[in-house]
């Protein structure tokens, strides 16, 4: 609920916060309410609140239409996830990620003197079907949020204060009011991504495998992979990605109904006419979405399940 008085204060506070975006078709008292645990532990409600780091928009789930409805100003398209570095991810800058949609969000804790964050998701209707995950924060620009949002002060007013996450004398936690798992989606293809990290092996298991591309219009899904110079193969006609990185350009070897070939994927290449730039691929898991960057990847099997 927001008070109609305001004051003109502008409060840095170490920690951080998450959005709980809530549609405007689905009115809720104190929908957008989260609680935010302070470094002392301390409990504060606060509303009106938004990511300014640490989220990103899920462009390829974006209703027809593009811009999402009602806005007061163009919004970028599609639900706002949290980007989570996982674990065991990669010495690079551009890491492994699971995007969590925030309305998966149940909880998100943080040990400061560990450099650790722990996510709790729903990823059932029960209070038990729950996923954590944890990640590092130790390092610039990984698992690190900022949040802006407002404090009711009662008679003085309402104050904008920012929290940040993943810093030295961050905030301990945050609590959301309403995480909800998704209804259950079709199976979908199932694939199994396997990833190396400092000589260790870690398999992957996520369905509906796609490349993900970055354009100017935002991030787009695509049911090709694009290799050197113009070659064009069709996804669900692959059955196994080998890669071997041993080379001054990544060579995958490709196995589909016809055999072996061994390829160069192109990271830049077009779509539609426009420049496209390869993100990595894509696949669903229950906490959300999983993105692997083309150089994390060691091996692809699809429909290892079967």
């Amino acid at each position: 609920m927001r008070c109609n008085k305001r004051v003109g204060v502008a409060l840095i506070v170490a920690g951080a916060a998450v959005w709980l975006a809530v549609r405007a078709d689905e009115p809720k008292p104190d929908a957008g309410a989260l609680t935010v645990v302070d470094a002392s532990g301390k409990e504060q409600k606060v509303t009106g609140s938004k990511f300014t780091l640490g989220t990103r928009r899920l462009a390829w789930l974006a209703p027809a239409g593009g811009l999402e409805k009602p806005a007061p100003a163009a919004t970028p398209a599609g639900p706002e996830a949290l980007e989570f570095r996982d674990d065991d991810s990669t010495l690079y800058e551009d890491g492994i990620l699971t995007l969590i949609p925030l309305d998966r969000l149940r909880s998100l804790e943080w040990d400061n003197d560990k450099e650790e964050v722990t996510a709790h998701i729903a990823v059932g209707p029960k209070a038990d079907d729950e996923a954590t995950l944890s990640g590092p924060t130790g390092y610039k620009g990984i698992n690190k949020i900022v949040l802006e949002a407002e404090v009711d002060k009662g008679d003085m007013g309402v104050a904008d204060f920012k929290y940040l996450g993943g810093v030295p004398k961050g905030i301990r936690g945050l609590k959301f009011p309403s995480a909800k798992a998704p209804e259950a989606s079709p199976a979908g293809r199932p694939a199994v991504v396997t990833t190396v990290y400092k000589d260790k092996k870690t398999t992957n298991k996520v369905a509906d495998l796609q490349p993900l591309y970055k354009t100017a219009a935002g991030e787009q899904l695509s049911p090709v992979l694009w290799f050197k110079k113009t070659l064009k193969v069709d996804v669900s006609k692959i059955q196994k990605i080998a890669v071997n990185d041993s080379e001054d350009e990544p060579a995958w070897t490709v196995t589909d109904k016809d055999g072996e070939q061994t390829l160069t994927p192109l990271l830049k290449t077009t779509i539609d006419g426009k420049p496209a730039q390869l993100a990595g691929l894509l696949g669903r898991v229950p906490e959300g979405y999983k993105l692997f960057p083309a150089h994390t990847i060691s091996e692809v099997q699809f429909d290892a399940e079967k």
